[in-house]
C-alpha cells in the first residue's frame, strides 16, 4: 500500500493487456482518505467518510470511492488500458501532446470550476459518486450509485432547522477523537458550528487556527474567530497568508490538477495543520447545503426547467470572471472555448438537478463544491492527516438536500439552527459582513502579482511569450480602457493558469512544472 507524503508523485498504476499479459507500472494497492468503518472497498453502500482506493490482485483492478466523489481519483481507459491516480496530471501521456476537453475548459474559464467528471483534459474523468470501477483483460465496467437528489420533503421551517441540529450532532458525536487537534476556524458559519459542537460535546480542539485570504478580503475571518476562541477559552494561532499571490497560485494550481483557480491562500494554514495535528475536521459543503454562498443569484434567478439555456446565461454572467474571460481569447480559443459551448455544458448539467428540492443548490455542491472547494482539503492536503467533515454525513446530508427550497431562499436557515442551538453566541457577527478591502492596498497588491507574474515570464519561463495563442500578451492589454484595474485582477489567476496548462498539454506529464 502506498501513503502520499508531501513533495512526493502522487499514487499511480497503468495497466496495459497485451499477447504476453498484463503489464503493470505503478503502486498495485493504494488507500486515500479515510472511511469512518470498514476498508475502502467493501462491497455495498459506501461508508461515511472520504476516501477512495483501489486494489490490482494480477487479473482483476477494483476501484471504489465515497459517496460524494469528493476524494479526488482520476482514470483514463484506452482500448486495451487503465490509468489509476489521485492527480489528473499524473495521467497525462508521457511521450507526446494531451488532447483538451474543450467543452469543459469553455465552462471551467467562466466559472472556476468543471462541471460533474469532467476535466481539463479529453482522456481524463474523475471517478463519479459513489462508483466502482473494476478492469480486467475484457476491458473496463464502472458503475456509479450517482448523485443523490433528493425531492422535498414534508416539513415545517421548525422541522428542518431541528432536524439539522440533531443531525449534525449525531454527525460530530461519529467523528469525535481523543485525540489533541488543532482546528481551522474562520469568521464564517460552518467551522463555528463545528467548534461549538465540539466543545458541547467535550472534545474542545488545543487551538483554533486562523488565516486570510487575499485582498480585498478585509481580513474579518481571523478577527471573528478569535472573539470566539477567547469565549471559549480556547488558544487561537493566526497564521500570516502567502506573502506573494502570484507564487502560491503557480505552485498550488498544478498542486490541485489543475482543477481549480482556488486554494492557493490556505496552504501554510495546511502547512501549519501538518506540522501539528493528524486530525482536523473540515466545513465542506455546509455553504452549499445550508446557506448558500450564491443564495443572491439563486433568489434572483429561480430555477426554470423550461428555461435553462437563459439560467445558463445568467450564470455564467455571474462566474468570477465574467465578461473578462473574452479579454484572454484570441481567434482560435474563442471558438474552442466558446460562450455558446459553455452554455451547452452547462444546459446538460443544470437539467440533472431538475428534481432536487432546491437545484441551484444541488447544482453547487455537486460541481462548485465537489470539483472545486474540496480540492483544498483533499487535493492540497496528506494522507497523514485525518479530515472529518461533519456536514457530509450521509443522514444529515439526505436532510438538508431535502429541505424545501422556500426555507432556504432567504439566506438564513444557517443562522437559524446556530442560534437555536448555541443562543449563547447568537451576537457574535460573521466575517463576511466586512466590507471589501479596497485603496492602495488593493492597488498593491495587484500591481506586485503582475510585475511578479511578469518577472517570472522573462526569467523562468521566457516560453509564455511565445505562446500561440498569446495569454500574456492579451493579459497586458486587458489593461487598457475603462474598469482596467478589476479586469487585470480576474485575469491575472486564469491567464496563468492557462500557460500552464498549455505547457502541461504539450510537453506531456514527464515535464509537469
Amino acid at each position: 500500500m502506498t501513503v502520499r507524503r508531501p513533495a512526493a508523485p502522487a499514487p499511480r498504476l497503468l495497466l496495459v493487456a497485451g499477447a504476453g499479459g498484463v503489464r503493470v507500472e505503478g503502486d498495485k494497492e493504494t488507500r486515500l482518505g479515510h472511511p469512518l468503518t470498514g476498508d475502502h472497498l467493501d462491497p455495498g453502500p459506501p461508508a461515511e467518510g472520504v476516501f477512495a482506493g483501489w486494489s490490482w490482485d494480477g487479473e482483476r483492478l477494483v476501484a471504489r470511492n465515497d459517496r460524494y466523489g469528493i476524494c479526488p481519483l482520476f482514470y483514463r481507459a484506452g482500448g486495451s488500458s487503465l490509468a489509476l491516480s489521485p492527480d489528473p496530471l499524473a495521467l497525462l501521456p508521457d511521450d507526446g501532446p494531451a488532447e483538451l476537453d474543450h467543452d469543459a475548459l469553455a465552462v471551467f474559464l467562466r466559472t472556476g470550476f468543471f462541471l460533474a467528471e469532467d476535466t481539463a483534459f479529453a482522456e481524463v474523468r474523475a471517478l463519479p459518486p459513489a462508483a466502482t470501477l473494476t478492469w480486467d483483460t475484457g476491458g473496463p465496467r464502472l458503475r456509479s450509485g450517482g448523485p443523490p437528489h433528493p425531492g422535498p420533503a414534508a416539513m415545517t421551517g421548525t422541522q428542518a432547522v431541528d432536524g439539522f441540529v440533531e443531525l449534525f450532532r449525531a454527525s460530530v458525536a461519529r467523528r469525535l477523537t481523543d485525540e489533541p487537534y488543532d482546528l481551522l476556524l474562520s469568521g464564517g458559519r460552518d467551522s463555528r458550528h463545528i467548534l461549538l459542537e465540539l466543545c458541547r460535546q467535550g472534545a474542545p480542539p488545543r487551538r483554533c487556527v486562523s488565516g486570510a485570504k487575499f485582498p480585498p478580503d478585509p481580513g474579518a475571518d481571523a478577527r471573528v474567530a478569535a472573539v470566539l476562541a477567547g469565549r471559549l477559552g480556547l488558544p487561537h494561532t493566526v497564521v500570516p497568508r502567502p506573502r506573494a499571490q502570484f507564487r502560491a497560485e503557480l505552485s498550488a494550481l498544478p498542486a490541485q490538477g489543475m482543477t481549480t483557480l482556488d486554494g492557493a491562500w490556505i496552504q501554510p494554514l495546511l502547512a501549519h495543520l501538518l506540522r501539528h495535528s493528524r486530525v482536523s475536521y473540515d466545513g465542506l459543503g455546509g455553504g452549499e447545503l445550508a446557506q448558500n454562498p450564491s443564495v443572491d443569484f439563486i433568489r434572483a434567478h429561480p430555477y426554470d426547467p423550461a428555461d435553462l439555456p437563459g439560467l445558463a446565461d445568467r450564470m455564467l454572467d455571474a462566474g468570477r470572471t465574467g465578461p473578462h474571460v473574452e479579454h484572454l481569447l484570441g481567434p482560435r480559443t474563442s471558438v474552442l472555448w466558446s460562450r455558446r459551448a459553455a452554455r451547452r455544458r452547462l444546459v446538460t448539467e443544470l437539467a440533472r438537478h431538475a428534481d432536487s428540492a432546491c437545484p441551484l443548490s444541488s447544482f453547487f455542491f455537486w460541481n462548485r463544491t465537489r470539483r472545486s472547494i474540496s480540492a483544498a482539503p483533499f487535493a492540497l492536503g496528506d494522507g497523514r492527516l485525518l479530515t472529518h467533515t461533519p456536514y457530509l454525513d450521509h443522514g444529515l446530508f439526505d436532510h438538508l438536500a431535502a429541505v424545501p427550497h422556500r426555507f432556504l431562499v432567504d439566506g438564513t436557515f444557517h443562522d437559524r439552527a446556530l442560534h437555536k442551538a448555541f443562543p449563547e453566541h447568537a451576537d457574535l457577527g460573521f466575517a463576511s459582513a466586512a466590507p471589501q478591502q479596497h485603496g492602495p492596498v488593493l492597488v498593491a497588491h495587484r500591481l506586485a502579482y503582475l510585475l511578479r507574474f511578469l518577472a517570472h515570464a522573462v526569467v523562468v519561463e521566457p516560453a509564455w511569450w511565445r505562446s500561440p495563442d498569446r495569454f500574456l500578451q492579451r493579459l497586458l492589454a486587458a489593461g487598457r480602457g475603462a474598469g482596467a484595474p478589476q479586469r487585470v485582477s480576474r485575469l491575472q489567476p486564469l491567464a496563468l493558469y492557462l500557460l500552464q496548462l498549455e505547457g502541461l498539454a504539450t510537453r506531456g506529464a514527464g515535464h509537469r512544472p
